[in-house]
């Protein structure tokens, strides 16, 4: 299997995703073009039950035809089997050879009916648990490669995010029906969930253009490169859903803005040495923050990288500091080169929000681009991503649109703190 066989069945994969209303049109589909890719005799899409404790099929792809007819009445219970296992410990699971594994002997008589002895099954996991399984079924004992591991896994997220969509969009018009009875304080809630519903609507048409653009068959850069970049984007769009789940938390912990200021700054000095990050010792004593040091530092991280890919463009450096106010704490992001961020826009499809977008310029590069070892680390997501962060933290992240060219680019994070300056 190539990387551009890979790449175009999972741009195929991302614009059924796009256009299907219901997610069973995309389990289908995504079923019948990855198959055959895998060289898999036959697969399944399982659906979770209400209870989590039984799978039962939702969609199917070259299923036994002696069988096909009773495939609406197989549940498998969470826990049995390499399905079963998938999904209770959240994993892909690989069985080269059932037939020669004693500890599956009870599934050794329904392998020899159906006719398969290998299984790779994936979870389909949203931020809030486990949605059903994917599973390929292989005739022969059949040893998969990396590259056909990550597909599953790229394909799985992707019916993973169908589903929940469609779970989604009817809590969203069950919540608009009780709207008329609701009091006004229910109503104000309302409005607040479908405010975020509507930014997670928006972003989530960044995500899947930025992957039809990766993916695109007329791009001429080498399809391992994009390959790089579309599971970058899908990391970045997993920490978004997550970072924007009313569950999502942080693990507290007293932490330096200095040090993780630091460290965000030597990640970009790896990727892209081509382009030079100063960090500025900040001339007053900084307090400690009280703040998740992971998501701080991711946050810090995503800031740098967009001054990076805006640095990139016309050969400039980016330089980040602190400053701390009256109450609040502030991180400086500015660059030299152009401007990364366009006015806001509205998406394309009904009810979707504005949202400010990274430029397209700032994300392209050329097969033979000097920086294109930096850009390839830069996603459409990053932008809504830091500020979904921040905003966990308490604080708020402001970017800079002044399109002369003198304008000073900037992106600037600030956090609420309890302290007073200091001169040292």
């Amino acid at each position: 299997m190539s990387d551009a066989r890979e790449l175009l069945a999972v741009r195929e994969i991302a614009h059924a995703f796009l256009l299907a209303d219901h997610p069973g049109d995309v389990q289908q589909f995504a079923l019948n073009r990855v198959t055959p890719l895998l060289g898999a005799t036959f697969s399944l899409v399982m659906q979770l039950s209400d209870d989590g404790e039984l799978l039962r099929p939702v969609a199917q792809h070259e299923w036994p035809a002696t069988y096909r007819q009773w495939i609406g009445a197989l549940r498998v219970r969470v826990g049995d089997g390499p399905s079963g296992v998938a999904v209770a410990e959240r994993r892909l699971v690989e069985v080269v050879d059932l037939l020669a594994d004693p500890e599956l002997a009870p599934w050794h008589d329904v392998a020899r009916e159906l006719g398969f002895r290998s299984i790779l099954a994936a979870p389909l996991e949203t931020a809030d648990g486990p949605l059903g399984v994917v599973a390929f079924y292989f005739a022969d004992a059949t040893h998969v490669t990396d590259e056909q591991r990550a597909l599953v896994r790229l394909v799985a997220d992707q019916l993973a995010a169908a589903t929940d969509k469609s779970r989604r969009a009817d809590a969203l018009r069950r919540a608009n029906a009780a709207l008329a009875e609701a009091n006004a304080e229910l109503e104000q809630r309302a409005r607040q969930w479908q405010d975020a519903q509507r930014a997670r609507d928006a972003s989530e048409s960044v995500v899947v253009e930025a992957l039809l653009a990766l993916t695109d068959a007329a791009d001429t850069r080498p399809p391992a490169v994009r390959l790089q970049s579309v599971h970058q984007l899908a990391r970045a769009a997993r920490e978004y859903v997550e970072a924007t789940q009313p569950a999502f938390a942080l693990a507290l912990a007293d932490v330096d803005p200095r040090d993780a200021l630091q460290r965000a700054a030597a990640t970009w000095r790896a990727r892209a040495p081509m382009v030079p990050v100063h960090v500025d010792e900040p001339t007053v004593l900084l307090p400690t923050m009280r703040t998740d040091p992971v998501s701080l530092e991711r946050t810090l991280e995503l800031a740098i990288g967009l001054g990076v890919a805006g640095a990139s463009l016309d050969g400039g450096q980016v330089r980040a500091g602190i400053r701390l106010g009256r109450g609040f704490l502030a991180v400086q992001v500015a660059w030299d080169g152009r401007p990364v961020f366009e006015e806001p826009a509205a998406a394309p499809g009904p009810s979707r929000a504005a949202i400010l977008r990274i430029r397209a310029d700032a994300l392209r590069w050329e097969a033979n681009d000097v920086y294109a070892d930096a850009r390839c680390w830069i996603t459409a997501v990053d932008l809504p991503l830091a500020r979904a962060l921040a905003s966990r933290q308490g604080g708020e992240l402001r970017v800079e649109l002044a399109d002369t060219a003198d304008a000073t680019r900037e992106v600037l994070l600030v956090f609420p703190v309890v302290a007073e300056t200091h001169q040292p």
